[in-house]
């Protein structure tokens, strides 16, 4: 047999078998250069940053608006409350030898703008003094260190250069029922309100922040208690109808009714003129700083108070985004010109702040002779 040679069964060569050829044709697929993904590349990064910037702007406004919003909520709204509170000053005063009620200073006795105290000094002691006529405090004299004063040291500040803010105290009497006073406590009709208006640490919020507090007593004057030998205590009063006796916070840390404000100033309004409503051309007011005790006679003993102008330098609750730094700011407070703000506050977060001021004539202030 040749060896070359093999039979192959008919079964596995197909009859009529045809060899058919495939041929597979690659379709060339274009891509990007690398040029065109380079500007394709700057395009995107131009319109991402034109987005970012739009971002940002819209952010920092809104902030500053949400700023501006917080410092309206709480320092116009409670500026508000205090104007319609310091109003009411001089309401009830009542006359001395000297003046009548109208003629509010620093000698009417329940007098408006609380600048003076009884003593307790003297045999016998006669509590029949000042602003606080009869009044005594715990058993003793009112200290002086919850009177009206300019700086006083219970009212910090965050003003570069003044230490602290001021503090003024008011009275009034409620003629009606249903008025409260500023620390939100109703005041019985006929009953005397004392109110003390300073700039304290808010330990409530986190950080603490300085805010305008105010501290109150309400007392019902009864004469004879107050011209007797121990002189009428206000370290509590007696609601009518009642038998225990309500505390008073006068001496205490008070309640915040503004928040976030870094400075308090007041300034009296005087006048030596005399019949303010027939004859207005020579009208003759100035306004001064709240005087010392050595200065009253030189500054009140002739003049009346008629009004009061009252300012503060307020901040927003939360810090703002913006390329001012504190150490820029300044700001003028009534008579406290381009004032800046402490080294405390200005190694601290860049808020939003404002001045506001008001003028405020005081109920019957300009009656009288």
């Amino acid at each position: 047999m040749n060896p070359q040679h093999r039979d192959y069964p008919q079964s596995a060569v197909p009859s009529n078998s045809t060899l058919t050829s495939h041929t597979v044709t690659f379709n060339r697929v274009k891509g990007f250069t690398l040029v065109e993904l380079m500007i394709a590349l700057v395009l995107g990064l131009l319109i991402s940053a034109a987005a970012l910037q739009i971002f940002y702007t819209s952010s920092v406004n809104s902030r500053r608006q949400e700023a501006s919003s917080q410092i309206q909520d709480n320092a116009i709204f409670g500026f508000s409350q205090i104007q319609q509170h310091l109003r009411r000053a001089n309401y009830g005063a009542k006359s001395t030898s000297a003046y009548d009620e109208f003629f509010m200073n620093h000698l009417t006795p329940q007098g408006g703008v609380v600048l003076t105290a009884p003593s307790g000094t003297g045999t016998p002691v006669s509590w029949l003094q000042g602003n606080l006529s009869g009044l005594v405090l715990n058993g003793k004299a009112v200290p002086a260190a919850l009177l009206s004063s300019n700086a006083s040291g219970n009212s910090i500040s965050n003003i570069d250069g003044i230490t602290n803010s001021d503090q003024l105290t008011i009275q009034y009497r409620s003629d009606r029922t249903g008025t409260f006073d500023c620390e939100g406590t109703a005041i019985p009709e006929g009953f005397y309100v004392i109110e003390r208006y300073f700039v304290r640490m808010d330990t409530t919020v986190t950080p603490n922040a300085p805010g305008l507090a105010c501290a109150s007593a309400i007392y019902d004057y009864d004469e004879s208690v107050a011209g007797s030998p121990t002189g009428m205590d206000i370290k509590e009063y007696i609601v009518p109808g009642e038998t225990a006796g309500t505390a008073n916070n006068l001496a205490g840390t008070g309640t915040i009714i503004i928040p976030n404000v870094d400075y308090f100033r007041a300034k009296l309004g005087i006048s030596s003129s005399r019949d303010f409503a027939t004859d207005p051309q020579n009208l003759d007011i100035a306004y001064i700083p709240i005087p010392t005790t050595t200065n009253f006679t030189t500054a009140l003993s002739a003049r009346r108070i008629v009004s009061l102008q009252i300012g503060i330098l307020a901040r927003s609750d939360n810090p703002t985004a913006t390329p001012q730094t504190n150490s820029e700011l300044a700001f003028t407070v009534l008579d406290k010109s381009n004032v800046k703000l402490n080294s405390a506050a200005v190694n601290g977060p860049t808020y939003l702040r404002n001045v506001y001021e008001t003028t405020v004539l005081l109920r019957n202030a300009r009656g009288g002779l």
